[in-house]
């Protein structure tokens, strides 16, 4: 878990994914957590963006295939607001115009998912 703070506007960060890191368990991470400790009111978006062909290829250096990429998503920094994306998921940070912009930034294991079980009816 690590602290953000970008204390001045124009603070950004390019496009690029998360690198997994290696948990005591043995495993390795499969999702970043941003959660949002203040607001800001202009800027600072955190923007999901769509993938392109090559990406998979250099998603393991944390690296993307260069070209532009149009946003799917935006987060706008809240405080309290929580988001949570798989590693592999390109994204970028907009430029912070309402400074300061503090968030903390964590990884997880997610389990992965069981096939579905058949559902036993309850009579009560």
């Amino acid at each position: 878990v690590r602290f953000l703070h970008y204390p001045s506007a124009l603070g950004s960060l390019p496009p690029h994914v998360d690198l997994p890191r290696a948990v005591a368990t043995g495993g390795r991470t499969t999702h970043t957590f941003l959660l949002y400790l203040t607001d800001c009111e202009h800027g600072g978006e955190t923007l999901l963006l769509e993938a392109r062909p090559g990406d998979a290829k250099l998603v393991a250096s944390g690296g993307l295939a260069p070209g532009e990429r149009a946003p799917l998503a935006r987060s706008a920094p809240r405080r309290g607001r929580l988001l949570l994306m798989p590693h592999a998921c390109p994204h970028s940070a907009a430029p912070v115009i309402s400074a300061p912009k503090l968030l903390v930034r964590g990884e997880m294991v997610l389990p992965t998912t069981a096939p579905p079980r058949e559902a036993t009816p309850v009579i009560g």
